[in-house]
């Protein structure tokens, strides 16, 4: 095989096409995946290499793209046999014709750890093999395969790596990352030397993200899918002609382009039909612009959120949560929400389908909230009912109707009932949440930033890891803390501790309202506690108004204990009852502090 050093050098190299879906075209209907067959077909795999050398192909990848996803790091011997045979499968083909790249995609059912184990054990095996090449293709951000490629680098300093990520048609990954920031992390990359933009998007999609990119310093590498797919007969097929293919793809010549090739849907033929159109023309390029740096992102305003402006004044808001609906009729709720705004709330919170029962979209409601009223809302945003797309579509949906605040939540457990029916997603957690808001922010909403906000449990056991997971929210954007309602003042130590690094946090309250209320919430309901002595306060044979007084008079303790430990105050009105949240707010108002045991 060629040294991969010469691609360092000034030139254009065209890639082989698409191996998964055009084994799946001739190979056996046996429901492996295609990886499998460099043990047990590998007289198709050498079949597939040589027509693409035969093609015009000047570089062939490793058929072991999803190698690590279908082994992780638990089967590493058969990871290394994947590895190991698909390598060779292409080194023999090559010959001295054409270089080989270790190709690598993402498994995103691993976690980084898992997968940098796994990753590091395929490295080996290609290394151990000769590679002088890797590719890593199809990520949806840099951060994922960069600490495998130091270790690569580690180990063999003068490997050549590229890396490359997957767009959709507006420039965005699947995580939200933009082109700007792609190209900047790569660019900046010292373990990168090439790098590029493949699959997600056809040709002429292709062309308009990549004319977007500045002069960049590394050579690029532009592999599009030959179009976009259809389901037949339940495979994805691809219908594109290799000439229009070819006729696009051409067009990219110019300029840092080192490398053209193709992804998903196509075949010897579109590569065919490239090397005939390059040879065919002088290339004009794809009219990549002509700046001598890559544009980094713009800075990201200030946040916009009404709520943000009022904890840098640090007049200690007061916020509400509501309930949606569980029917169409948002009347109640709305009334319920003026009532409040004249009782002196700040802001109206959302809740997201709490406890996984349904209730009206938390975004739709906040939206005829802020309408209705004119107060701010903060629409809590759960990762149980909602994939990546789902999410990044609330996100934009809020934003365009004015809303500068989200409540970034993974989501309570579907009960064990609703499990055969009631499909989880969890595509994401809350940190995975609160880094796609702020790659939102950055790539769309920069001159209008969203105020993310994250969720804490004050009441757990674990002080220490409940406070490191809030570090780590924090680094993936979160610049609020809302906690779970606190009824004793051991609760308010991990605050302290939260607040003394900068964290800020309002503090959940949350009135009870009678013995049955006060029973099910302490032992019914995840997240909160409810010490011994204040459930004592209330008894089955309470009336009504006893012991309304009696929940009342308890929160009002409650306040004057989380005062001088909060940013802000985060009022829970049980059952929407907002003239129970505007009575306590005029006693809270009247109140000096009490020596207490609560």
């Amino acid at each position: 095989m060629r040294s991969a050093q010469t691609l360092l050098n000034p030139g254009l190299f065209l890639t082989d096409g698409a191996m998964g879906t055009y084994y799946a075209q001739l190979g056996p209907d046996d429901g492996l995946p295609c990886e499998a067959a460099n043990l047990t077909h590998p007289e198709l795999i050498r079949r597939i290499h040589s027509q693409y050398l035969a093609s015009g192909a000047d570089l062939l990848r490793t058929n072991t793209f999803a190698a690590i996803a279908q082994t992780g790091p638990d089967q590493p011997e058969k990871l290394r046999d994947l590895v190991k045979s698909g390598f060779r499968l292409a080194a023999e083909c090559a010959e001295d014709k054409a270089f080989v790249a270790a190709d690598m995609g993402p498994a995103y059912q691993l976690d980084a750890d898992q997968y940098l184990a796994a990753g590091m054990i395929a490295s080996e095996a290609f290394l151990a093999c000769g590679a002088d090449l890797f590719i890593f293709e199809t990520f949806s951000d840099p951060a994922e395969f960069l600490p495998l490629c130091r270790h690569i680098k580690k180990l063999a300093p003068k490997t050549l790596i590229m890396g490359s990520c997957a767009v959709s048609p507006d420039g965005l990954t699947r995580k939200g990352l933009s082109l700007e920031q792609i190209s900047k992390t790569l660019e900046q990359s010292a373990e990168i030397d090439l790098w590029g933009l493949n699959c997600g998007v056809g040709p002429t999609h292709l062309a308009e993200q990549a004319a977007k990119l500045d002069r960049t310093k590394k050579p690029l590498l532009l592999l599009p899918n030959s179009g976009y797919p259809r389901m037949e007969n339940m495979r994805l097929v691809y219908g594109s002609e290799p000439a229009y293919f070819a006729r696009v793809v051409a067009g990219f010549a110019g300029g840092s382009v080192r490398l053209l090739g193709g992804c998903c849907g196509t075949t010897p033929r579109h590569i065919a039909a490239l090397a005939r159109a390059l040879a065919d023309r002088k290339p004009t390029a794809i009219q990549i612009r002509g700046r001598p740096e890559i544009n980094l992102q713009p800075a990201v305003a200030e946040s916009a959120s009404p709520l943000m402006d009022r904890l840098r004044q640090n007049t200690f808001p007061l916020i509400c949560e509501l309930d949606p609906p569980r029917d169409s009729d948002i009347t109640p709720l709305l009334a319920a929400a003026r009532q409040l705004k004249n009782g002196g709330i700040d802001l109206i919170t959302l809740a997201d389908s709490p406890m996984a029962r349904v209730k009206m979209d938390s975004v739709a409601t906040a939206i005829r909230v802020q309408m209705a009223t004119g107060l701010p809302v903060l629409p809590h945003l759960c990762c149980r009912d909602r994939n990546v797309n789902a999410l990044r579509s609330s996100l934009l949906a809020l934003h365009s109707a004015g809303i500068r605040q989200v409540l970034a939540i993974t989501g309570d457990a579907i009960p064990e009932s609703d499990r055969g029916f009631v499909k989880p997603v969890f595509n994401l957690n809350s940190i995975g949440l609160l880094e796609l808001i702020k790659q939102s922010n950055q790539a769309h909403f920069a001159a209008e930033p969203l105020l993310a906000a994250a969720a804490v449990d004050p009441g757990v056991t674990n002080l220490d890891a409940e406070l490191e997971r809030c570090c780590r929210k924090q680094e993936a954007g979160a610049a609020l803390f809302l906690s779970q309602p606190v009824f004793h003042v051991s609760s308010l130590e991990l605050i302290r501790r939260m607040r003394a690094r900068g964290m800020k946090v309002l503090v959940g309250l949350m009135p009870l309202v009678s013995y049955r209320n006060a029973q099910f919430l302490s032992h019914e309901v995840p997240g909160i506690r409810i010490p011994e002595h204040i459930l004592i306060r209330f008894h089955p044979d309470q009336g009504k108004e006893e012991a309304l007084e009696t929940g009342l008079a308890t929160a009002v303790e409650l306040a004057g204990m989380i005062r001088g430990e909060a940013d802000g105050l985060y009022l829970i009105a049980p059952f929407n009852r907002s003239s129970l949240i505007t009575h306590l707010l005029q006693m809270i108002k009247v109140a000096k502090r009490p020596d207490s045991e609560v």
